[in-house]
């Protein structure tokens, strides 16, 4: 009796063991592949990452959504377009029949990232048909809203205002991500949540202006340099990336003046616009030349 004991707890012993082997295999494999994925994007070596990703997920270092996202990034960085997206929409397919929270992040991830793709190319009624779904899906199951989501309503608010959607809901779009940024600012103080805010409130001014939607650019605006005025006295605050973010202000905000007919002050903003150091860089020239053009098209 005591041998048979013995033998099954010698079977039991092992087959735990072998489990845990697994287990910290598995685990392993994962470490690795996140590492060397991390590596790669650090070099900027898109194409043996689009290899890399479909060999990680055969091993099992990464899932078949995560390696369906990082090919669609490496295509998407190699000009691929069509590949990227192809790779993105299967990886938001896998999502959709998930509950993993690690999958939703990598569908609200992939989701952001076609959305901006088609917003780009502006096939505007695609980005709604991607993003608003997937705004639904993610507010379904996420417990908080990430900068990806946030995007998601950006380009929504794009689309939005492209194709000039009279009934487009304050809960998906521009005003939405404007108010969960200044939301995240105030639940987190950090420089990540500030930048995050920068950067989705100039995109919201600028397809605002591109759009011709001048009382919203003021509005957006407006938030924007009170953001940016807090930003300032951070300690952390480098001196060119303000400079470049006032710069993008003040030539957002000129022209959304002379839109709705304040010239004088567009005239004052511009010309403060001229004596920041980003206005002489070949982004700033270029934005105002689009200025002085928007100027013209007004007289017309």
């Amino acid at each position: 009796m005591k041998k048979r004991i013995f033998g099954v707890l010698v079977v039991l012993v092992t087959i735990i063991a072998a489990f845990l082997y697994f287990d910290t295999t598995a685990k392993e494999r994962k470490e690795r592949a996140n590492q060397l994925i991390e590596d790669l994007h650090k070099k900027h070596d898109y194409q043996r990452m689009l290899t890399v990703a479909d060999s990680l997920e055969k091993d099992g270092g990464l899932s078949s959504i995560e390696a369906d996202y990082w090919c669609g990034y490496a295509a998407d960085r190699l000009k691929q377009k069509d590949d990227a997206e192809r790779f993105w929409r299967a990886a938001m397919e896998l999502g959709e029949r998930s509950s993993d929270k690690a999958d939703l992040e990598i569908y609200t991830r992939s989701a952001s990232r076609l959305a901006n793709l088609l917003c780009m190319k502006r096939d505007f009624e695609g980005t709604l048909a991607i993003a608003v779904p997937a705004v639904k899906h993610i507010k379904e199951l996420a417990t908080e809203p990430t900068s990806d989501y946030i995007n998601l309503l950006i380009f929504i608010g794009c689309s939005q205002a492209a194709l000039n959607s009279k009934d487009a809901p304050k809960d998906y779009g521009f005003y939405e991500a404007c108010r969960l940024h200044q939301e995240n600012i105030k639940n987190h103080r950090s420089d990540a949540a500030y930048k995050d805010a920068i950067a989705g409130l100039i995109n919201i001014a600028y397809h605002c202006v591109r759009a011709k939607k001048y009382k919203e650019a003021l509005y957006y605006t407006s938030s924007f340099g009170e953001l940016l005025g807090e930003y300032e006295l951070r300690p952390e605050a480098r001196e060119d990336y303000v400079d470049k973010q006032l710069g993008r202000y003040d030539i957002y905000k000129a022209e959304a003046l002379y839109g709705t007919g304040h010239k004088e002050e567009a005239a004052e903003t511009f010309q403060a616009y001229k004596e920041t150091n980003f206005s002489k860089s070949p982004e700033g020239i270029v934005l105002a030349e689009a200025y002085h053009k928007a100027i013209s098209d007004t007289i017309k």
